[in-house]
């Protein structure tokens, strides 16, 4: 038997999703229960009761959580592929429903790059239970005045500043958390763990980053930083249930994003043993920054959706 529970971000309605035997069972503020009939990779789900969408939805993510060799799952013969369903963001983001606003262009310094989105501080813009750790991990746009204090204590620690050199007095790190808000082409966030503030990172949009020029860059590619500054949560299954949530959410926010990109230094091991794990990314080379040799490293939406790591 297994008991998890889920948060609807866009509903902002908690469930429970148990599997006993033959029987799945979501409650909210309905109690339905499905007949659950497996095969090797594919699962049907049958009920009489006319089930909101929300659970329908919860009920496939616990099974699709549960067992990762499923491949598709039928409720009452609609049937949906996993890659399908954890494209469809609205159990897990904020703004719900999937959907591509017309394109407006700008230009930032020499670069011309599709207007972006800009989210507001304490904004919580995804939120997902992982069953490989039984967490909840979420990402938050930072705000200031809650924040900087786990902002400023995270730089100083002697492991996180030897690869961001940000071990800096807190009024210069209020002007860089102050200045990455206001930035449209990055946002910075809060990764938590049932609402425990676990680690930094920080998203961009390559084309107009100082990434940008040194591969071909799209327009809505995507790429991250990332630290984890409470040390209660390293280890690889975390870092491993933060960077595929993290990847999940740039997928899931922009439909037109094909790539996500990140440039750590190329002496940073944590992070390319990491990557040699993880099928979606890959190691395209390393080259020379002005201020260090990185190594650029990419996750392509196909590879990501078509894998199963979610």
């Amino acid at each position: 038997m297994s008991k998890q529970t889920y948060l609807h971000v866009q509903e902002g309605t908690q469930y429970q999703a148990e599997v006993a035997g033959s029987v799945l069972t979501v409650t909210a503020n309905e109690t339905v229960q499905f007949h659950l009939e497996e095969q090797t990779d594919k699962a049907q789900l049958i009920t009489r009761e006319n089930a909101a969408s929300g659970s329908v939805m919860v009920a496939m993510e616990h099974l699709f959580g549960l067992k990762p060799e499923l491949k598709s799952i039928s409720v009452n013969q609609t049937t949906t592929l996993r890659q399908d369903f954890f494209q469809n963001p609205s159990l897990w983001c904020a703004f719900g429903k999937q959907s591509v606003a017309p394109e407006q262009w700008m230009h930032t310094g020499q670069v011309y790059h599709p207007v972006r989105p800009q989210p507001r501080p304490g904004d919580l813009l995804y939120s997902r239970f992982v069953p490989s750790i039984g967490k909840t991990v979420s990402f938050r746009v930072v705000d200031v005045e809650r924040d900087l204090q786990t902002f400023h204590f995270w730089h100083n620690q002697p492991y996180v500043a030897e690869f961001w050199e940000l071990a800096k007095p807190d009024f210069e790190l209020k002007e860089y958390l102050e200045k990455g808000l206001v930035d449209l082409h990055s946002i910075p966030t809060f990764v938590e763990f049932d609402g425990v503030p676990v680690g930094y990172f920080e998203m961009y949009w390559t084309l107009e980053d100082r990434l940008g020029p040194y591969y071909e860059s799209e327009a809505f590619d995507r790429g991250f930083h990332l630290l984890i500054g409470n040390k209660e949560y390293l280890g690889f299954n975390n870092t491993d249930a933060i960077l595929k949530s993290a990847s999940h959410y740039l997928f899931l926010e922009e439909p037109r994003t094909r790539k996500i990109m990140a440039e750590p230094r190329s002496d940073n091991q944590r992070i390319i043993r990491y990557v040699e794990t993880f099928p979606a990314w890959r190691k395209v080379k390393e080259f020379d920054f002005p201020h260090k040799r990185a190594a650029l490293l990419e996750c392509r939406r196909e590879k990501f959706f078509m894998g199963n790591f979610l």
